[in-house]
């Protein structure tokens, strides 16, 4: 993928217009397309889970729970936690994701899976006050929100008291990097400012799951940190269970730097220092 700077949106609301925009244009190239291959779609309606081990053993049994997914794309990780037993919502403000999201669960026949459109900001009303054992988000679904305290609001008004919210994610580090061709190979720089209030804003063309396509798409993604979330949660009525850090990330950035370490992840190729790639969260609502 080659990217360039953009303009800066005049406004959030502009930046999620363009996010939208660019969402609506990738669920049929993820789902159908040359992004399916990414998505290992093929393997996955054949049985394949889109879960890693660990987030299953993190999270322990789902059987019977009802589970909210917000941001849930085109619905694979979904409709993954309902093999597992869970009783699944997804979320996604892209209407082009949902309904591939709900072609999935008519083959799959999950007929009690539901998918709703609706940007984070707004689920509180779409979903009229209905509570959710888990609240599960993540891959990749942050850096898309503009404000981690109003997710975290919603995300606390959402789960049930008892509960539990639950995320995988990149870590702040890896956003703030990018690659650096030098005559040696590539290496990996410091790019972007973690305290940096407004959005990365660029313009390019592809996905991360697909280079096979003439897409143009404009983005604006927001920095985090590991206190933002963490403190937003605690604020909004969670206690923070577990953090755990791995070097294994759920897809694959830099194709030069990285190699498949297991189906759906990617780690450093030898010969490069290891650092934390993603970590998993786990957080009780009080």
């Amino acid at each position: 993928m080659s990217w360039r700077a953009a303009p800066p949106p005049a406004d959030d609301e502009e930046a999620i217009r363009e996010n939208l925009e660019s969402w609506d244009a990738l669920a049929h190239l993820h789902a159908q397309g040359s992004g399916a291959e990414f998505y290992r779609i093929e393997q996955w309606l054949a049985g394949e889970s889109k879960l890693a081990p660990w987030e299953i053993e993190e999270m322990g049994s789902v059987e019977g729970k009802t589970l909210l997914h917000m941001q849930c794309h085109i619905g694979t990780d979904t409709l993954s936690w309902a093999r597992e037993g869970a009783q699944v919502t997804g979320l996604d403000f892209s209407s082009n994701a949902i309904s591939e999201a709900q072609r999935f669960a008519n083959i799959l026949g999950i007929d009690d899976s539901r998918f709703i459109v609706s940007r984070v900001s707004d689920a509180i009303e779409v979903l009229e006050g209905e509570r959710f054992d888990i609240l599960y988000t993540g891959r990749g679904a942050l850096c898309w929100l503009p404000d981690l305290d109003e997710w975290a609001r919603v995300c606390a008004t959402l789960t049930k008291q008892g509960g539990v919210l639950y995320l995988e994610e990149s870590t702040p580090m890896l956003n703030a990097l990018d690659v650096e061709e030098e005559s040696d190979g590539s290496r990996l720089v410091l790019k972007y400012d973690l305290f940096n209030e407004g959005p990365v804003s660029e313009t390019g063309e592809g996905s991360y799951a697909s280079e096979e396509t003439d897409i143009e798409r404009t983005t604006h993604c927001w920095e985090f940190r590991y206190g933002t979330i963490m403190n937003a949660l605690i604020e909004n009525g969670f206690r923070i269970d577990l953090l755990n850090e791995r070097d294994e990330l759920f897809f694959d950035p830099w194709p030069e730097l990285f190699e498949p370490s297991q189906p759906n992840y990617w780690r450093l190729k030898k010969g490069h220092v290891a650092f934390p790639l993603s970590f998993t969260l786990k957080a009780s609502r009080l």
